[in-house]
């Protein structure tokens, strides 16, 4: 599984109403990771509450179960250490 490619905010056409793993960018950097079961949901909710991002990408768990993404979210928050995620 890989990331899609990187979508400025507020384009979430073609962002699946399904579970997944996301990595919102400032800039070139990655400030947030995060794990969820709606993807299209969480994005629109982090547009409305937080202006620290520009960009996104996101991978799809559909088939994965949530423990394993809640996993997968900890080895990407390892990884990539984004700043606004909390340690």
């Amino acid at each position: 599984m890989s990331y899609t490619e990187r979508r400025p905010k507020g384009d979430y056409r073609w962002v699946p109403e399904t579970s997944g793993i996301y990595r919102l960018y400032h800039g070139e950097s990655i400030v947030y990771v995060g794990q969820t079961n709606n993807l299209r949901a969480r994005l629109t909710e982090h547009e409305r509450t937080q202006s620290y991002w520009g960009s996104y990408d996101y991978k799809s768990t559909r088939y994965v179960t949530t423990r394993d993404r809640k996993r997968m979210e900890e080895r990407a928050i390892v990884y990539n250490r984004p700043n606004r995620n909390k340690t």
